[in-house]
């Protein structure tokens, strides 16, 4: 399941100015590198635009508009001309191209003008002096933002992908597609609503540390239900999902229609198989998800990498899954890729640990800390499955989200593109929330046999 940071909006203990004067003045305030590179293909940092858009209004739980619509591609990278740009490509997209002649990469022009708000910037610098981790999973001293704006080890980097977001609360419907090599396709449609207790809570000042409330409020609830197809309709679970999980467990209940009772999923986690076809694993959605504890986590380097970015397209209502999803891959035109700077992590499994990926990188885009690309290795170290991540900038929460994880599976030739909501309804971050008891054992079974 998908992990978030849930933080209260509240006074400021100081403001982006004063921030500015205290962190690196080569750095965003959320740890980006401020300066565009010598060609100029990576404009300079702004953040000039925080929430919505002068003369471009949206409001929540409606599709985001897209500030881009009429930009063209400034190259379109096809087998002709792959090899001019090795350098600027991941391993899993030079992959790609060598399994599909009509697989293309659309480049943008870069766009660096979306900031966080002033309460954001303020949590991630109190983090900068106080939050530690230990080991992998146990973090402490954390009051939301960014965590580690300044990251010194791997797991520091996906814990920012993990956890650097605002949100409180959501309620969203979408769509789980798998595309088989026959040209067939297996559609999940589900839905996911959650909150955190911290969330409700007042007068949660920017400095206090969260994970010193102990389990109960720091966990993510989730509620997720099936809605297609039809065999699974009706199946429902709830989790609660710790934030430091090297102290609490996660928890899973599911209810099953046929025998309409709940029961307690004993391993919903790591490597388990989910979503149609089993192309996933637990731990896959936008690109990392649950406890880091199986893997040892190194930092590869800084780069320049072509990498998708600013995919308000992606989601439009006037596409149909169809015009989406190709028989061998998504469609490149909707797909808007942008030269950024990228951390590479890389992940090798720990020895004595048990996972169905053996290694596994990473590339974590800098300004919204997203893993727009990943890598995952088989047992043989042979490149098995090769994730996207689209993402797009909203305006409501005020910060960037990870939207379709796209990933392909080279020895099954078949794909599997999870979060569409071109025929569903995007995500609410508005929602009232529905308090802990709906997130219960006791709640669910309560639904599931009305």
């Amino acid at each position: 399941m998908r992990r978030f940071t849930f933080i209260i909006s509240l006074s400021l203990l100081c403001m982006h100015s004063t921030l500015q004067a205290q962190l690196d003045p080569k750095l965003t305030p959320a740890g980006a590198i401020k300066q565009g590179n010598a060609d100029g293909s990576i404009p300079s940092w702004t953040g000039k635009y925080v929430g919505n858009l002068p003369n471009l209004p949206s409001k929540p739980g409606e599709v985001l508009p897209n500030p881009y619509a009429n930009e063209k591609p400034t190259k379109t990278i096809t087998n002709k001309n792959v090899a001019e740009y090795q350098s600027l490509l991941s391993d899993g997209v030079k992959a790609l191209f060598d399994r599909f002649k009509t697989f293309e990469v659309h480049v943008y022009p870069t766009h660096r003008d979306f900031g966080y708000s002033d309460e954001f910037y303020a949590r991630t610098e109190w983090n900068l002096s106080n939050t530690v981790l230990n080991g992998t999973d146990d973090i402490s001293k954390f009051t939301g933002g960014i965590p580690f704006a300044k990251p010194a080890t791997g797991a520091q980097i996906i814990w920012n992908a993990r956890v650097g977001r605002p949100i409180k609360v959501f309620d969203g419907t979408s769509d789980q597609v798998a595309v088989y090599p026959n040209g067939n396709s297996e559609r999940y449609r589900n839905r996911l609503m959650g909150e955190l207790p911290i969330a409700t809570q007042k007068d949660i000042p920017v400095g206090f540390d969260i994970t010193s409330l102990g389990e109960a409020n720091q966990q993510i609830l989730i509620y997720y239900e099936v809605i297609e197809p039809a065999r699974k309709k009706g199946e429902r679970a709830v989790i609660h999902e710790p934030l430091n999980e090297a102290k609490y467990d996660r928890k899973v209940w599911v209810y099953v229609p046929s025998l309409k009772r709940v029961k307690r999923a004993p391993e919903a986690a790591y490597d388990t198989p989910v979503g149609p076809g089993g192309l996933l694993t637990a731990d896959d959605n936008v690109g990392f998800n649950g406890a880091l504890d199986r893997y040892n986590w190194t930092i590869v380097g800084k780069q320049e990498m072509i990498v998708p970015f600013h995919n308000y397209g992606f989601d439009d209502p006037k596409l149909t899954q169809e015009d989406l999803l190709l028989k061998t891959h998504v469609n490149p035109k909707h797909l808007r890729f942008e030269q950024r700077r990228v951390w590479v992590v890389e992940a090798t499994l720990k020895p004595g640990k048990r996972h169905v990926y053996a290694k596994r990188r990473f590339y974590v885009e800098e300004d919204s800390w997203t893993i727009v690309a990943v890598e995952r290795y088989d047992g043989r170290n042979q490149l098995w499955r090769i994730g996207l991540q689209t993402s797009v900038y909203n305006y409501f929460i005020k910060a960037y989200t990870p939207r379709v994880f796209i990933s392909y599976d080279l020895d099954a030739g078949a794909y599997i593109a999870s979060g569409l909501v071109n025929q569903t309804k995007p995500t609410n971050y508005d929602v009232e929330p529905r308090g802990a008891a709906f997130y219960t054992s006791t709640h669910l079974r309560k639904r599931g046999i009305k």
